[in-house]
């Protein structure tokens, strides 16, 4: 038995006659099948044994190009491709874009057996939960213009105001850096303070940096991101997160986006490395 390697686009030969591009793992019944348009318009199907399933598209190349609309378009039908199976199956275990192995539905089997226990462990810890979003951001000019009115700052200024030429450039020196830390500050607050509304209705939690045009987009609307945390949760916690966000969102100058249920991307383990 061949021993399945996948496609890896670090590499300089990419060329291969036919392979099974990989969307997801879920549990399925041995005669399941799936009905979603994949990548470039292709079907897709379903190849399972003994109740796991692997939704697969045959291909023969990488999905690689410099045009970023292009790309953008292959990662939206990948996600909902993993959306269609996390439907119809249950909460699927994705797989990152372009995954392929090379070779045909029997080179799937073999991976799949290969790295069965793997599979079924991340598919029972994942089982009924799913990921959640969520985006604070805040009215950039109005926030800074409330650490203005602080005691601390207004003393500052003060003595800015009241200062000879020289000593008022270091004041303000001194003024602009406090009003830096205070900002830090109170975006470690929000922080903290949601991270600690979801901890008891959450099973992981990750704080996350700026991503793929998931939370924000759209004009600047003078609104500054602060945090953004994706939670992995029961589906039945779904509501109560949504309540611990309300007041958080209910604070002037402050906005709130709350997306999901998505399949749990950001918590799915790597199956043997190679992804």
């Amino acid at each position: 038995m061949t021993d399945p390697q996948p496609v890896d686009d670090g590499n300089a030969d990419l060329d291969f006659e036919e392979g099974r591009y990989l969307y997801c793992a879920v549990y399925a019944d041995d005669d399941a099948t799936i009905s979603a348009e994949g990548l470039d318009g292709e079907s897709v199907s379903l190849l399972v044994a003994d109740g796991v399933g692997v939704v697969v598209q045959p291909v023969d190349s990488v999905f690689d190009s410099e045009d970023l609309t292009q790309v953008r378009e292959w990662l939206l039908t990948h996600q909902g491709v993993v959306d269609d199976a996390g439907e119809a199956f249950g909460t699927p275990l994705p797989f990152r874009f372009d995954t392929i192995l090379r070779g045909d539905d029997e080179i799937v089997f073999e991976w799949l057996a290969g790295h069965r226990a793997e599979i079924e462990d991340a598919l029972s810890w994942l089982a009924g939960r799913w990921e959640y979003r969520i985006e604070v951001r805040w009215d950039e000019a109005a926030v800074t213009e409330s650490v203005r009115d602080t005691e601390d700052l207004q003393a500052l200024a003060d003595r800015v105001e009241d200062a000879s030429e020289g000593t008022g450039f270091l004041l303000e020196s001194q003024y602009e850096t406090r009003l830096t830390e205070l900002l830090a500050e109170r975006r470690r607050e929000v922080e903290a303070d949601l991270a600690e509304r979801l901890e008891p209705h959450a099973v992981e939690i990750q704080m996350t940096g700026e991503g793929p045009g998931v939370f924000s987009g759209g004009a600047d609307d003078g609104f500054e991101t602060v945090t953004q945390f994706s939670v992995l949760a029961e589906r039945e916690a779904e509501g109560a997160i949504g309540d611990q966000l309300e007041p958080i969102a209910d604070r002037p100058n402050y906005d709130v986006r709350y997306t999901g249920p998505w399949p749990p991307y950001s918590f799915a383990p790597e199956i043997g490395g190679e992804q």
